[in-house]
């Protein structure tokens, strides 16, 4: 049965890819609350996230290409009215949990449109659109379910010794990743006159940013779990991300001698290997922690 396009659109499995801060925050949280932290998850994962994909979709009428999706169908009334109306649920279901989380997620949710909606469009701008997602798709989220998904008050949580520094990180995890969910779209981001920070940086540039980034995020959270005593936790996360770490490299090589292969298949490859290796990895973190009784 072939679904119709404005539920396509959505690409709630896309939503995978933004797993890892959401675990990276349960993971270290010193006191999940399990029923919270699904509620967050379905607020996020299955209303703002989908709402955000399905507006953007609207707005772009893609003709290419798009994250999950190889061959987008057109977009119609319906998906912008569904999206609209998810954003809602998403507000309302925040709100019935608590009031200073509902106005959290109400800010995402107007990024969000500010980020494609015509007469605004932050896409349209390298350096405002990167540090906007990196912002609101990191630290933000991370520090959303990290302060709402404890057993204890957020304002509890918010003094906890491990919050700052891992919600940076988080956003570091989305500036390197982000540009090169763009690499492939450099000809249609040109078309729609969109100048993209991998469009700024070039095929080259773009590899070598990312690789910088995630190269700081290595180096930081071994600091920061190495100064924390958990040094065991930096060695498991290297042993994690090297299938990523060895793809990205064979990639940039590949896109080196030949730029055609900087295209969607490789890039929703790298996405799917990245994502997977960080969220095994934050699950290992969570079970190791329940096997210890310890907080991180």
């Amino acid at each position: 049965m072939t679904l119709p396009s404005f539920i396509v659109l959505l690409r709630i499995p896309f939503s995978y890819y933004l797993l890892p801060v959401f675990l990276f925050a349960f993971a270290l949280s010193g006191e999940p609350d399990l029923y919270r932290c699904l509620d967050l998850f379905i607020i996020l994962h299955l209303f703002v996230y989908p709402a955000s994909n399905g507006f953007n979709s609207y707005m772009d009428k893609d003709e290419d290409s798009i994250g999950g999706l190889k061959n987008p169908p057109k977009p119609n009334i319906w998906l912008l009215l569904v999206s609209m109306l998810m954003n809602v649920v998403g507000i309302y279901y925040s709100y019935c949990l608590d009031p200073i989380l509902a106005i959290l997620i109400a800010i995402y949710v107007i990024i969000s449109i500010a980020y494609s909606m015509h007469g605004i469009r932050l896409k349209k701008y390298a350096i405002i659109s990167f540090i906007s997602v990196s912002f609101f798709q990191g630290f933000w989220i991370y520090a959303i379910v990290f302060l709402f998904g404890q057993k204890v008050d957020y304002l509890q949580a918010m003094g906890q010794t491990n919050f700052l520094v891992p919600a940076i990180i988080s956003s570091l995890m989305v500036a390197g990743a982000y540009p090169m969910t763009q690499i492939y779209q450099h000809k249609a981001d040109e078309k729609s006159g969109d100048k993209t920070l991998s469009r700024l940086l070039g095929l080259k540039g773009t590899f070598k940013f990312c690789g910088t980034i995630n190269l700081i995020i290595g180096l930081w959270l071994g600091h920061f779990f190495i100064t924390s005593n958990q040094s065991h936790y930096f060695y498991s996360f290297l042993l994690f991300v090297f299938p990523s770490i060895a793809f990205f490299i064979w990639w940039a090589l590949k896109v080196w001698g030949d730029t055609t292969q900087a295209n969607f298949s490789n890039t929703m490859l790298l996405n799917t290997i990245s994502a997977t290796c960080m969220i095994l990895f934050f699950t290992f973190i969570y079970f190791i922690k329940i096997y210890n009784g310890i907080s991180v």
